[in-house]
């Protein structure tokens, strides 16, 4: 075979490959409850939000200037 020959091949299964990745990623996204997609959203949501973190300032215990 000649080298355009081998780029063909090559591009047309790594667009093949994509499409199968693309396939198994929807087929994994309709297989979850819409239960479960709303639990894992609400739970992304409060840890973006911070609810389920620590203060992030600090207690002013002690503070020498706090009046």
């Amino acid at each position: 075979m000649n080298a355009v020959a081998v780029m063909y091949v090559n591009s047309h299964l790594a667009d093949l490959r994509a499409e199968a990745q693309r396939n198994r990623a929807a087929s994994l996204a309709e297989r979850r409850s819409l239960r479960e997609r709303l639990s894992s959203g609400t739970a992304s949501l409060k840890k973006i939000i911070g609810a389920e973190s620590d203060p992030v300032v600090p207690q002013l215990k002690n503070y020498p200037y706090g009046g």
